[in-house]
């Protein structure tokens, strides 16, 4: 079935709470509901993106690793069209970095994130 734009709201927020879950298992679990197996991660730092639950998952440790006590804050509602949305996010360290970005997500026909292309703020 094809999502609604309020399935397509609850699995950003499930999303964007996996990169707080320290647990691999439970968030490789998350992964699995919300993401599509191909799915597709694209940022700044990884152009050519990562492939697949397991993948995007290592890159949240690689993240939080580099990055000791990050921290993500959503700074806007999650907007949706169709079979797309976005939301604005804001991280900081434990050290006092902060940056900010864009998520823009793609939906497959089941309604998991297929695509996720990550912009971050110049």
């Amino acid at each position: 079935r094809v999502g609604s734009g309020s399935d397509h709201v609850a699995a950003v927020h499930r999303y964007h709470t996996v990169w707080t879950e320290v647990d691999v298992e439970t968030r490789l679990e998350t992964l699995s509901e919300i993401w599509a197996d191909d799915g597709v991660y694209l940022d700044p730092d990884v152009p050519e993106g990562v492939v697949g639950q397991k993948a995007l998952s290592d890159l949240i440790d690689a993240s939080v690793a580099q990055f000791p006590g990050l921290v993500i804050t959503a700074t806007s509602d999650v907007a949706v069209l169709g079979d797309r949305a976005w939301y604005r996010w804001r991280a900081s360290t434990r050290d006092g970095e902060t940056f900010e970005g864009t998520d823009f997500f793609e939906f497959d026909a089941e309604g998991r994130i297929q695509r996720l292309t990550d912009f971050f703020d110049p």
